[in-house]
């Protein structure tokens, strides 16, 4: 597991940004040239914005580790959170802000809203609908209280970047939720 270190972040985004600029030929070199120098901008902003998002979290005693397994994921009982470094910077900031979101549910709404959803480990419960629903509601809060955090952090991550990701991850929680579960397939 990596830890974070903006240097290094910087430093593969300036590797990549050399690397799709020796590889372009051919017509709209020049147009491709500038497609190729913002996402290298926005790599080095998203450098920034990890490391305001880190400091937050080390405020709070959560571990922010970086992984090869997809997306990310926020363990409660030891607080960490693991990110996917195969994402884009600018992806990985709302992912992190997506999982510093369920440590803010954690925190507050546990007890009530969300108690039939994470993390229910009852067999019977798990294969119920009301279940994929809590959870799915407390994805969409995790995302609401995210951005709220990227705002309060005064973070750069540009709404409609942070919005593709939210939408590519509901749409598959979404999905998972509307699968029946063995005990509503017998019913």
């Amino acid at each position: 597991m990596a830890k974070f270190d903006p240097q290094t972040w910087k430093d593969r985004a300036w590797a990549r940004f050399c690397r799709a600029t020796l590889a372009l030929k051919g017509k709209n070199k020049a147009e491709r040239q500038a497609v190729l120098e913002a996402t290298w901008f926005s790599d080095v902003v998203s450098a920034g914005d990890l490391t305001k998002l880190i400091a937050w979290c080390t405020e709070r005693c959560i571990d922010v580790n970086f992984i090869k397994k997809p997306l990310g994921v926020y363990v409660v009982d030891s607080k960490v959170i693991n990110i996917s470094s195969r994402l884009r910077p600018v992806k990985q900031v709302a992912v992190l802000l997506h999982e510093c979101g369920h440590h803010l549910v954690g925190s507050a709404d546990r007890h009530d809203r969300f108690l039939m959803g994470y993390p229910q480990t009852d067999p019977e419960v798990v294969r119920t609908f009301h279940h994929r629903v809590a959870c799915l509601e407390e994805e969409m809060e995790a995302w609401h209280r995210g951005w709220k955090l990227s705002t309060r952090l005064k973070l750069s991550i540009p709404r409609e970047d942070f919005d593709a990701v939210r939408l590519d991850c509901l749409r598959s929680y979404i999905s998972w939720s509307l699968r029946p579960g063995r005990k509503e397939k017998e019913d």
